[in-house]
This record gives C-alpha cells, sequence and structure tokens, in this order.
C-alpha cells in the first residue's frame, strides 16, 4: 500500500474507528491512573494530574515504538502502523505523533474523506484495525 487511501474501507487494515480508540484510550487512562495511585500520586494529591498526564504520554511513546500499540489498543484491536507502507512506526515520528497528542487539540480533529485524525496524518502514521 502506498498511501492512506489505499486502505481498506472495513475490516482488518482499516482506519480505526472512533469507539475502538475511544476503548484504547479508557483502558490506557485507567493503566495511568493505577500508576499514581501506585506511585502514592493517587487523587487528591497535588501531583496526581501531571503523574497521570505523564504515565499517559510515557506509555504512548514506549508501546508505540516499541509494539505498534498500547495495552489499550491491543484490548480495542487497533495498531498504529506508518501510513504509506504499514511498517512499524519509527521512533522520531510517534514522539512527533506523542508531541501532537499531547496537545489535545489534533487528537479531536479528524481528516475529511480519510478518517484519519490530525496528530496521525502529521506524523505520517495511521492506527488500523487488528481484526
Amino acid at each position: 500500500m502506498t498511501s492512506a487511501n489505499a486502505l481498506p474501507e472495513s475490516g482488518p487494515g482499516s482506519i480505526a474507528s472512533l469507539g475502538a480508540r475511544l476503548l484504547a484510550f479508557v483502558v490506557d487512562a485507567v493503566l495511568c491512573i493505577v500508576v499514581a495511585i501506585v506511585s502514592g500520586n493517587g487523587p487528591g494529591s497535588s501531583r496526581y494530574g501531571i503523574v497521570v498526564y505523564v504515565a499517559f504520554l510515557l506509555l504512548e511513546l514506549l508501546f508505540v515504538t516499541l509494539a505498534g500499540q498500547t495495552p489499550g489498543m491491543r484490548v480495542a484491536g487497533v495498531v498504529v502502523v506508518r501510513a504509506r507502507d504499514n511498517g512499524k512506526p519509527q521512533l522520531r515520528w510517534v514522539a512527533l505523533r506523542i508531541l501532537l497528542l499531547a496537545t489535545v487539540v489534533p487528537a479531536l480533529i479528524p481528516e475529511r474523506g480519510t478518517g484519519r485524525w490530525l496528530h496521525d496524518r502529521a506524523s505520517g502514521l495511521a492506527t488500523v484495525r487488528t481484526r
């Protein structure tokens, strides 16, 4: 496949749905909350929010770089790939994706026509279904 336009309309390899992305986010967020609590920064702690936020960004960076998917993405049946050839994403592009994701806004803007979200599009990546 040479571009996101060549991705299938449905099934494995197609752009992940909003529902699958939300499921992945919820699972990963719960894991990050557990990290905050285990580290002694539970709800009510002055550092709770920043610990959850940083844990989420690190979870994304490490797991997407090493495995192409976070634990939440695995549960949801999605994976992050290079849009041009479905290959494993490189660290620099995952880092750019995470930087954009950290600002939240690009993660809320879908690209018209392809279904890809702005943070994926800008980093040359695509979040696709595995099943």
